[in-house]
């Protein structure tokens, strides 16, 4: 699934170390780290350096970080996305939320703001959808009307205010529609990332039922399908909904995105070459969480 267009930044001074892969993980994962590393660095823009820095070495973001985050969002608390113009889109100002959270950026007017854009845009049912005035230019996954697309920005929107904000209201009414379209394997009839970002959501909802019938579904329907950015993705999103690292789901996302890591230390997007440092930014996050939560005798790959 494509994802808003990257901007050009400056270089920035990566504060990580040889020494912070040697004392994060273990002798066959270090390995994997330090290429994954070594290739962000190369290939980094500075907003994904930083998000480095959260990863590795626990490096808050800069003020001129959280600065280029926010200059492209409107005057109603959204952002735009690369075809919306000067609108802005529920999904890109999901994405931007993911990259604010990515550098440990939770808290502040500008997130807050956000989070209001998301709130004022639920429907009375609890769902989403993007604006009838950008029917003519999204893309087929957020496309007003479509029921894929709609269960997705529902999921996806209910995530990031279930995670970020204290809006309980919002984020089970939007579970609530969910449920009912939700089968008795946990299917829904979406997307795949659509599946665990309601079970991110299922569990910040405290849908105990409801998201251990998506995460069986994942564990058993679709991991093994996944590309390795889809894999980061689901792996982080259950993260930071707040599942341990050694949950099924999260370990059975590590050990496939072992096996898909390039010779060059990356792991490829679907989305194009381009979003190559996204992919194997998030494949580190999962992989440095999923080997921190294992005893040392059982850390082995």
């Amino acid at each position: 699934m494509a994802r808003p267009n990257r901007q050009s930044t400056k270089p920035r001074q990566l504060s990580i170390t040889a020494d912070h892969i040697q004392d994060r993980a273990p002798e066959q994962l270090k390995a994997h780290l330090a290429k994954a590393v070594a290739f962000v660095r190369a290939h980094g823009e500075e907003l994904e350096l930083a998000r480095l820095d959260a990863v590795i070495a626990r490096e808050p973001a800069h003020d001129h970080d959280k600065k280029r985050l926010v200059h492209a969002q409107l005057a109603d608390g959204g952002f735009p996305a690369f075809w919306s113009g000067n609108i802005s889109s529920l999904d890109a100002t999901c994405f931007r939320l993911t990259q604010m959270e990515q550098v440990g950026f939770v808290r502040g007017d500008e997130v807050d703001r956000a989070l209001d854009f998301l709130s004022h845009k639920q429907k009375s049912d609890g769902s989403w959808e993007e604006s009838e005035e950008l029917r003519s230019r999204t893309p087929p996954w957020v496309r007003p009307g479509d029921e894929q697309a709609r269960l997705y920005l529902t999921a996806n929107c209910g995530y990031w205010l279930g995670v970020l904000g204290a809006r309980r209201d919002e984020a089970h009414k939007a579970a609530s529609f969910l449920t009912g379209f939700l089968d008795e394997r946990g299917r829904l009839p979406s997307f795949p990332h659509t599946h665990w970002l309601a079970a991110g959501l299922f569990v910040r909802a405290r849908l105990e039922r409801e998201s251990q019938q998506v995460l069986r579904y994942l564990c058993h329907g679709i991991i093994e399908s996944l590309e390795a950015s889809n894999l980061g993705w689901l792996g982080v999103t259950l993260l930071v909904a707040g599942l341990p690292p050694n949950h099924p789901a999260i370990t059975a996302a590590a050990a496939r995105l072992r096996r898909l890591q390039e010779t060059d230390g990356r792991w490829a997007s679907e989305d194009g070459s381009d979003r190559d440092v996204h992919a194997t930014l998030e494949a580190i996050r999962v992989l440095v969480a999923t080997d921190e939560s294992r005893p040392p005798r059982e850390r082995t790959l």
